[in-house]
């Protein structure tokens, strides 16, 4: 393997920050996180600051961060259950692996 996988997470709370967030964090030759998408602004600026995310990859909806198009190969789905299924659709539409 030549590095960590790059991956946008899309949804910063509980499960993306708790879970996903800190694998990250503690396996970083296996996982970094490049970008993130959270609606709300104090999730996804706590996730931001852990991931060492510049403002220009931290987006308010997973709309926008498909719209920037990062560069990354996988995308973590933390969404709420009701918007998981239309995100997910939409990430994978987008070449990312999910």
């Amino acid at each position: 393997m030549g590095g960590p996988i790059e991956a946008v997470m899309v949804g910063a709370g509980n499960r993306g920050f708790l879970v996903f967030g800190d694998y990250a964090l503690r396996h970083p030759d296996q996982l970094r996180f490049v970008a993130v998408a959270e609606p709300d602004e104090g999730r996804r600026e706590r996730f931001a600051r852990a991931h060492d995310i510049p403002r220009e990859r931290q987006f308010g909806s997973w709309e926008e961060l498909l719209a920037a198009s990062p560069a990354a190969e996988a995308a973590f789905n933390a969404t709420m259950d009701r918007a998981h299924h239309p995100s997910t659709v939409a990430l994978l539409a987008a070449g990312y692996h999910v």
